[in-house]
């Protein structure tokens, strides 16, 4: 979202989005939006008017016009070359119409390569890694914490993960239509993803980790870090409109169930931006292990997503066996799965598996290392 002329801040650091006019191309027809400006659509909005991510993301929701495909990304993003041929061949690899593609890109630093602009780093994050945050106070809500980073572990199709993150999600045009943004949570920062994710899960969606990386972001750190760091942020507007942001928080929990009992909210077009009719809230919460009674998530999920080292179950291989018939889908009314933290106990590994075990790390812990000032910002917020 912009805003509109006249009325950006003083000190020029919000620059307007919008595409050149026609007179400008007509004066300058070799800039390069201008083969393009007839498919931009856009919004410019004030920017002392904007209060958050949710409320910017269901104004554009509201110009889809029917697309085949619809793509949703952050802002400071860029692409590697041919990515939307890629990304349209790795979701029709899914051979599901309810399929989304949806991860936490990683960092563009040493990303793409600076000449030929493909990708340079094939792990990618798998959505599975959650926890409850402020503890004890009435906006506790789930958030989503750094994600593991790996290699994918199958290389025919995307990988099924439970969970959809808001930077990045590639679907069919139908989920906008299906599960649009509710526009009644100003200031919700953390909470958005789960929150979308029970309503697409109960709409029959499934979300999938991409085989291959299309796009990188540029986080504020390292090089980033200053140009990040003086973008003016929408939670400066919090003291314009006290006491909105609890009830946006109070309604995020009461739509998505996450705790219970929830505290009384605003109910206004809950029937529209509420849940769906195809699977239940509750069977997400059995499925992967969330308590909304006690406020618990049973450990251990990523592992079962990501699969075992040495073995060949994962989300995925246990999953897609239930597709439904018509595409529409995996069945979870055939999937009797209940994640539970994993009971440890003392196992044998031979000396293979225990390289293949620290080279794992060494990976993980080499991505989170770059990604992980990137993700305290966005907790920040």
């Amino acid at each position: 979202t912009g805003e509109t002329e006249g009325s950006r801040y003083d000190d020029g650091t919000d620059p307007s989005c919008r595409p050149p006019t026609a007179e400008s191309c007509d004066t300058d027809p070799n800039q390069f939006l201008c083969q393009y400006k007839d498919q931009i659509d856009w919004m410019e909005y004030p920017a002392q008017a904007m209060v958050g991510p949710v409320f910017a993301r269901h104004l554009a929701y509201r110009m889809y016009r029917g697309e085949y495909f619809a793509l949703q990304v952050d802002s400071h993003v860029r692409f590697v070359a041919e990515w939307d041929e890629d990304i349209i061949d790795q979701w029709n690899a899914t051979d599901n119409e309810m399929a989304i593609l949806s991860t936490y890109m990683n960092d563009i630093t040493n990303s793409i390569d600076p000449l030929t602009h493909v990708s340079l780093r094939p792990q990618r994050a798998m959505m599975c890694s959650l926890e409850y945050e402020w503890r004890g106070d009435p906006k506790e809500h789930i958030r989503f914490k750094i994600q593991p980073i790996n290699k994918p572990r199958i290389d025919d199709s995307p990988m099924l993960h439970p969970f959809w993150a808001a930077g990045f999600s590639f679907s069919r045009g139908h989920f906008l239509v299906n599960v649009p943004y509710d526009p009644y949570l100003p200031f919700v920062f953390q909470g958005e993803e789960i929150l979308q994710s029970i309503r697409a899960f109960t709409f029959g969606y499934d979300f999938y980790a991409p085989i291959r990386n299309v796009a990188f972001h540029i986080y504020a750190m390292k090089e980033n870090l200053e140009k990040r760091r003086n973008v003016h942020k929408f939670d400066e507007n919090e003291i314009i409109f006290p006491g909105v942001k609890k009830h946006s928080y109070l309604r995020l929990i009461g739509i998505s169930g996450t705790t219970r009992p929830a505290m009384d909210y605003f109910r206004l077009e809950e029937e529209k931006y509420g849940l769906g009719q195809v699977r239940t809230r509750e069977q997400f919460f059995q499925t992967f292990g969330i308590h909304p009674e006690t406020r618990t998530v049973e450990e251990g999920l990523c592992g079962f997503v990501q699969g075992s080292v040495g073995s060949k179950t994962s989300m995925h291989t246990q999953f897609t066996p239930h597709l439904r018939y018509d595409k529409m889908g995996i069945d979870y009314s055939r999937i009797d799965y209940r994640h539970r933290t994993p009971q440890r106990t003392e196992t044998q590994v031979s000396e293979k598996e225990l390289e293949y075990l620290r080279e794992r790390l060494r990976q993980s812990k080499t991505a989170a290392d770059e990604d992980e000032e990137a993700r305290e910002e966005q907790r920040s917020k």
